[in-house]
Order: structure tokens, then sequence, then C-alpha cells
């Protein structure tokens, strides 16, 4: 493979999980796919080439790899070896021909559709939005491949062949099929490293402190079923299992490497691995970024030979299964068998959680420990969820992701199926970013984790008490049937507590209905209080405690109970919770309750209920607001099963050939990017339908008193200078200014002072005043372009509470966005123009993602009144687009 081709090397996975590289291939790689054509089957080879003579082959690959007519192909490799190939031929304007050959030995293994994918992506980035295949209607196999992509397709047949039209416009079906296969394959690669057949430990030493030893000393534990070899020169034998001097010295194929060599062996021993044949890796051993190069070379072996990688720095993996299973860890502990899933980078948060879920009876069904992420990511983990039917609910515990966006693809079909959580890291030195624009302050590293988790159905918890109590919740109660929460105590101060926590976490603590009142206050002794929260007194009984449970859980217009008790010298109420509880349960009711002991001594504990179903237990607290915390998490994991996300909406009015255009000029201006001037913005804004300030551009004294008298009345004076975002800040902001003259003279003190930095005025009339937000997108390297809605004005910074989606946006999203700003809560609010607020986040969140180019867009203030929202000031920051 020539050098130019290996720079361009994609991975992608093959539908049997196997690791591919495709690249384009040059003229140095004629030899190379000749071959591949030789090797065809005759059946294949007449299907791809038909009547043309064998001796021609050699000529016609020559030529289509010059690419003199503009012909681009790309090959997938697998170990090195070329397995299959596809041919782009433009055939002008938006219309190309493509054709496919894949290796007699290689079909049925997702090598045609794997390199379609990537050549379709070429193809748009160069303008081809269509792609024809004339074949021999024969040739079923490659029809099915080009139809089972996804995207819109038509046929047209005749007596011997087929004409097949691909149109490259990418839909929800097409998203949704590129995704299934992504995960399947996804799932398939992580056979080798927790369902493998052999396990090899490279690195076990003779001393007990060695982390080699410890491994194998786990896996004889679990009861590993499989066989276990070691690589050590220096002994015959380590904790009862042969070893051999090298990895080329094994005697079989081995399907996971175990390496806990030192940093500075790595390199060879992967590679060695790598020739043996070895399936995966799990690099457990610590520090090779001080190894200069090593992270960089250990990826270009793996990627070479076909192996997945696990690490570096990680604390290993369990398999799936109770008996027999799969442990590569070196903690002290066996982690108990279980139906949680779990993914961590942080080794010692994975040991910390599956300690605490033991308390609560729980165990995994799988974990790995992905360390540093090298190649396998939480995104391959997932996918390994959602194929495992033994998996009922996963936690995530992440620190970085290089690829939210298509995490969340996957966590959206994984959340569908179970419940999601992510432990919350705290922000990172990487995610302190200076950025100029008041969208880019408020995409945080952590804003961008919420939108992301949000839009994939992920939700977060804040610690580690918290997570268990979520856990116990969300696997021993029901859902919520709804966000209404009744706080029922002997304790008034304990269900104070509890009521502000709820209130806190955005459920609602609301005052009993009539008849609800009435039947607690028959149950219940005569100075109770019975509004929400409920006070039974410190003398209540078990049993009326009880019973006043029973009352609540089985209530409409109840959807979860929150208890808190304490004991007292006349009473216990506690045990009537676990009776009342246990009865709900075996009843079946579909209302959750959680207990808090204020004097329980343990954080969280799992109550058994007798009599109740399996699977089926109560959970108990001692602090409201873990109880509060937990029962939002439910809640907000119903509300996202019950939306109807619908697809991205592309807003009315919208030209997406003006808004390439105004960029492509922009960049013409300024080919590094930056920020635009004023008619750029209004070019942009302008495609994208956005509602804007009639405004005037001038760059001189005279232009902008000029502006002023045509506009008439008193108008806003906004100064433009190189290197300043912030105009207000700088001065460079005057308003209310009614005498033309003065505006003249502003401007000619701003431009003296600004010097060689000036670039122009923008003269707008002044507005009818309103509330004013903050609308802006921003791009991010992981999580593509983020929008976000909230306060403006000089209340952006000040108050900074923002909501985050990724775009495009759908119309729940929309919602999702305006609800979350808490705007519409109140009766000022809710007479506001929240439909017009709504389109300004939609046709930003267009703009955003539709042009690559767009970095960030600042909407901001968006002047919203009952009549309407309107633009005051666009900021539009651009840049090249990342390849």
């Amino acid at each position: 493979m020539s050098d130019s081709a290996a720079g361009r090397a994609t991975r992608v996975l093959l539908s049997d999980g196997q690791p591919a590289l495709v690249a384009a291939l040059g003229p140095d790689d004629v030899d190379e796919l000749t071959g591949l054509f030789e090797r065809l089957s005759d059946r294949d080879r007449y299907f791809r080439f038909q009547s043309m003579h064998p001796s021609r082959l050699r000529e016609y690959v020559a030529r289509t790899l010059a690419g003199e007519h503009g012909e681009v192909t790309l090959g997938a490799r697998v170990r090195g070896e070329l397995v299959g190939a596809v041919t782009l031929v433009p055939l002008g304007g938006d219309v190309g021909e493509v054709s496919a050959a894949v290796d007699s030995d290689w079909h049925h293994h997702g090598v045609g559709t794997v390199l379609l994918e990537e050549l379709a992506l070429l193809a748009v980035r160069a303008g081809v939005l269509r792609l024809v295949a004339e074949m021999l209607a024969e040739n079923r196999a490659m029809v099915r491949v080009l139809s089972d992509l996804g995207l819109p397709v038509q046929l047209h047949r005749d007596s011997s062949s087929v004409r097949i039209e691909v149109t490259l416009h990418g839909d929800e079906r097409y998203a949704a099929s590129a995704e299934d296969r992504r995960r399947r394959a996804a799932a398939a690669s992580l056979r080798p490293v927790l369902r493998p057949e052999t396990v090899v430990v490279i690195g076990a030493g003779r001393a007990e402190t060695s982390i080699g030893r410890a491994v194998l000393r786990s896996l004889a534990t679990a009861g590993f079923d499989g066989a276990v070899m070691a690589v050590n020169p220096n002994a015959q034998q380590i904790e009862g299992v042969p070893c051999w001097p090298s990895v080329a010295d094994l005697p079989s194929t081995i399907d996971l490497a175990v390496v806990t060599v030192p940093a500075e062996s790595v390199s060879a021993v992967v590679e060695e691995c790598g020739k043996h044949g070895v399936r995966a890796v799990l690099l457990i051993t610590a520090g090779l970024g001080r190894v200069p190069d090593l992270p960089a070379r250990v990826r270009e072996l793996a990627d070479r030979y076909g192996m997945r990688v696990v690490g570096p720095n990680t604390v290993g993996v369990v398999g799936p299964g109770d008996r027999g299973r799969l442990d590569t860890t070196f903690t002290a502990e066996v982690a108990p068998a279980g139906d949680i899933g779990l993914v961590a980078q942080s080794g010692g948060i994975a040991i910390a959680t599956v300690s605490a879920w033991r308390r609560l009876g729980l165990g995994l069904s799988a974990m790995v420990a992905i360390g540093d992420a090298l190649d396998v990511g939480a995104r391959d983990v997932f996918a390994w969820f959602d194929e495992d039917p033994g998996t009922a609910l996963v936690v995530l515990y992440a620190e970085s992701e290089p690829d939210l966006r298509g995490l969340v693809r996957t966590a959206a079909h994984l959340s569908s199926r179970v419940p999601v959580l992510a432990l919350e890291p705290g922000s990172s030195t990487a995610g302190r970013r200076a950025a100029a624009s008041h969208t880019a302050r408020a995409a945080t590293p952590q804003a961008l984790r919420q939108a992301a988790y949000a839009s994939g159905g992920i939700q977060s918890v804040a610690d580690l008490t918290g997570m268990g109590a979520t856990i116990g919740l969300l696997r021993g109660q029901p859902l919520p049937p709804s966000s209404s929460v009744a706080v029922l105590t002997n304790v008034g101060g304990g269900g104070v507590l509890a009521a502000d926590a709820c209130v806190a976490e955005g459920l609602a603590v609301d005052p009993f209905p009539d008849d609800l009142r009435d039947r607690l206050r028959e149950l219940l002794p005569p100075l109770a209080t019975t509004v929400n929260p409920v006070d039974g007194g410190a003398a209540v009984s078990a049993e009326d405690f009880a019973a006043a449970l029973t009352c609540l859980l089985e209530h409409p217009a109840v959807g979860a109970v929150l208890t808190v008790t304490a004991p007292t010298a006349v009473s216990d109420p506690a045990t009537g919770v676990v009776v009342a509880a246990a009865a709900a349960a075996a009843r079946g009711c579909p209302t959750p309750v959680i207990d808090v002991a204020l004097v329980r001594p343990t954080s969280v504990e799992r109550v058994v209920l007798p009599g109740a179903p399996p699977g089926r237990f109560l959970v108990s607290v001692n602090e409201p607001g873990t109880a509060a915390r937990a029962l939002a998490v439910a809640a907000r994991r119903r509300a996202w099963l019950s939306r109807t996300p619908g697809p991205p909406v592309v807003p009315p009015g919208v030209d997406v050939r003006a808004a390439r255009a105004a960029v492509t000029a922009a960049l013409a201006r300024q080919p590094a990017g930056g920020w635009l001037l004023p008619p750029e913005v209004e070019a942009l804004c302008s495609a994208g339908g956005l509602r804007l300030v009639p405004s005037a551009w001038a760059t001189t004294a005279a232009e902008a008193a000029a502006a002023a008298a045509g506009i008439g009345g008193a108008v806003a004076v906004k100064g433009y200078v190189s290197g300043v975002v912030h105009k207000g800040d700088a001065g460079l902001l005057r308003l209310p200014v009614a005498d033309p003259a003065e505006v003249g003279r502003t401007v000619d003190e701003w431009a003296e002072r600004a010097g060689t930095s000036w670039l122009g005025v923008v003269v707008q009339p002044m507005v009818t005043p309103g509330d004013e937000l903050l609308v802006g997108a921003v791009r991010d390297s992981s999580a593509g372009p983020v929008v976000a809605v909230g306060p403006g004005g000089r209340a952006t910074d000040a108050l900074g509470h923002r909501v985050h989606r990724l775009a495009p946006l759908s119309a729940a999203d929309v919602e999702d966005l305006l609800d979350g700003t808490g705007l519409f809560v109140t009766g000022h609010g809710a007479a506001l123009d929240r439909t017009g607020i709504g389109d300004c986040a939609l046709r930003v969140g267009w703009l955003a993602d539709v042009l690559p180019e767009v970095a960030e867009i600042d909407v901001n203030p968006l002047v919203v009144t009952e009549a309407g929202a309107l633009a005051l000031d666009v900021r539009i920051r651009i840049g090249p687009p990342r390849p």
C-alpha cells in the first residue's frame, strides 16, 4: 500500500466485527488491485467486467487509478490484504457511476457496504449527489447491497440488465440503517474481548505484586472456562498456568491478549500479537504518553493487524454470564453477576460502583473499563449492551468522548430498551477553553455532554451515592406515571426538606385534590397535615402510616411517593412503609415509592418486600435530597420514553444555495475564517429566514449620519473593530441617539480610536423593549453543532442558565429547549411569543447543521414581546470546513 493511501486510511468495522482500513488507491496500488480482480471467481469477474479480455485488465486498472477522468477508487484492507474496491467515475453535473468488486472469500462480511458508505461521503464532498450503477440482472448480490444502504433508490430493469440510481441525501431511514449496521458490527467486534475462547496474559510475573499474576488469579477465581496461557520467558508456570517465552511461541491462535508489560515494551508486544493473529488486546499498562509517539504507534499496529484494543490504563474487563465468566481485572473482589452493564474510563470508579451495587444485591452483566480509550470507546460498549438481552440497565462514566454525536445515536437506540445512566465527571482542564462569544462560553464540555445525553436518553447522576439509589429505584420499582410526588412523613422537618429537594429537581409537590385529602383525614390522627407533604405526626402508628401510603399509591393524582421516617419514643412507622410497599408490589401497583430513613447508618440499602414479585424491592436512603434526585431521574426516564422525537425539522423559507453562496463569498474574503461583517451576516440570516431588525452598514461618519437621517427618529449605533467581539464591553454601543450629527461625531471618535482596526458601523432603529434572550449555536469537534437558548443581553453572563440540544432540531427538541428555560411558567412568560423563539432556535440550528463552515452563531439579544421575536444583533464566525 502506498504511503499516500495509508495516510488517508479510515478504520471501519465489517459486519462480523473485523476491523478494516478503507483508503484511496493510487498508481502505486496497480499490482494490488489487479491481483484482487484476478482472484475473483469466474462468475464475479463476469459480473464486474463482462466481456473485457483478461489481457486488458492491468491496463484498465492503471488507467482507472491514474484518475485521468476524475475517477476515485477506494480499497478495503484486512490485515494488509486488499479484499474489496469501489470506483466512482464522474459523469458530469451531480451524477457519478459506481462499480464494486469484493474478493470471493470475503462475501457476506459487509465489505461492499462499508466501501459504498465511505464512497458516498466522498462523493457528496465532491458535489456528486446521485450514484448510478449499470449491472447484469443476474448480479442480485450487488443490487441488494445498493438497495439495503437505506438511501433512496430507483431501479430500471430490462431483459438482461439493471440500472440503479442512488440519491445521496441521507434521510432518517439511511441514518437508522447506517446506525444499525455500525451497532451490530461494533458488538460483534467485542466478542473476542468479552466472550473469548482463549486468553493469554503477557507480563505475568512471579512476584505477588505482579498485576499480570493478579489477572491470572481473577481468571481462576471467576472460573473462566476457556483456555488460559501466560507469556514469561523466565517461568514455566504461574498460578498453575503454563508459560511460553514469547507470543510467537504460543501454540494456538489467541482471542484476547492481556498486556501488563512496562510501557517501553508495549510496542514490541502489540506487534508480536498482531503477527500471531491475536484478535483483541487488553492493554492494562499505563503511562504510554510518556513514551514518544507510543499511542500513535499502538493505534497504527492495531489498524495494520485488524485488532481491537481496550485501554491503555485500564483495570480490565468482566464478561457476561454467571459461571465460567471472564474476569481480567486486578481488583480485590470478584464482581457479582447481574444485569447491569458498566463502561468506565476510571478503574477506581468501576471498583467503587461494583462494590456499592453488591450491597444492593445487584451485579454486572459485563464491564469494560475503557481507560484512555485509544480504540474501544463507550459507543462500542453501548453497542454490545444493546445486543445483549442479559443487560437491563447501563451505567457510563466517561471523562472525555471524541465522538459525542456518534455516542448519542447508539445511546438513543439503547435507551429505548433499557435505562442508561451517566455519572457526571467534573470539568477537565481541556474543557476550560477560552472562547470569544457568549454561545461558546455557554458550550462548556459539561454543557455539551448534557446536550448530547439529553438527545440520547442518557440520564445524568451527580455522585456515587445518588447512582446507587437511582439504580436501586429503577431496578426495584416501576417508573412514575407522572412527575407529581407525594411526600409522607412522621417528622415535619423531614417533609419540608423532601419537598424542597423534589421541587429543586423539577418535580411537582402540589396540594392534593379534596377527595384524597378527605380520605387521608379518615386514616391519620386528627392533628395530621394532609395538604402535601403529609405529616402523620410523631405518634402515628405503623398501621396508620401504611394505610396512608397505600391510599397515596392508589390515587391517580400521585405519580410517586417519597416517605420520610424517624423513630420516636412512641412510634416507628418504618415497618408500615415495608408492609404497604410490599402489598402494592404484589398487586402490581404502577406507582413507585422510595424511602428515607433519617437515622439509617448507611447511605443506601435494599429492603426486601415480602410477597413481592421477583426483582421488586424497596430502596431506602438516609437523605431526602438523594431520594428526590433518584425520583427525578426516573421521571425524566419516563418523559423521554413518552416523547415523540420525530425527524429534524427543516424550517420553511430557507435557501441552502444562498446560504452556501454567502459562506463561500465570506471565505473568499478571509480564507482562514473569522467573524463575518454585518452585510455578510445579513446575507446568511436572510438565507436562513432569521428575522433581523432593519440595519444600515456604514464605514465612514458621513455614511452613518446619512443612514440615521434616512431611518428617522432615535437609532442605535454599533461599532465594529477587528478583534473586538463584545461591543458593549468595548464602548462601541450607543443608544438611543436622536441626532444624525451626533451619530457622525460618535463614528468619527470610534474610528479614530480604532485606527487601522476600524471596520465600520451598523445603524439601527430603536425597537420596542422586551425580554432579551440568547439563541446561539457552536460547532464542537466531538458533538457537532449544539444549539443554546438562555438569558440574553447583559444578563447572558450574569444569570448563565442555558439549555442545550444537538442540531438539527426536531419539534420535540425545540419544545425541550423552551421548557428548559423556565421562561414560560409565569404569567408574563406565558404571554411571550413562544413560537417566535422556537422558530429562531430552529433556524439557528439549521444554519449550523447545513453549513460545516459555521463555527459559531450568536443571536444576542433576541428581543421577545407578546407580538413577536426580533434579532437585534447577530454574530457569526466561520472557518474552513474540517475534513
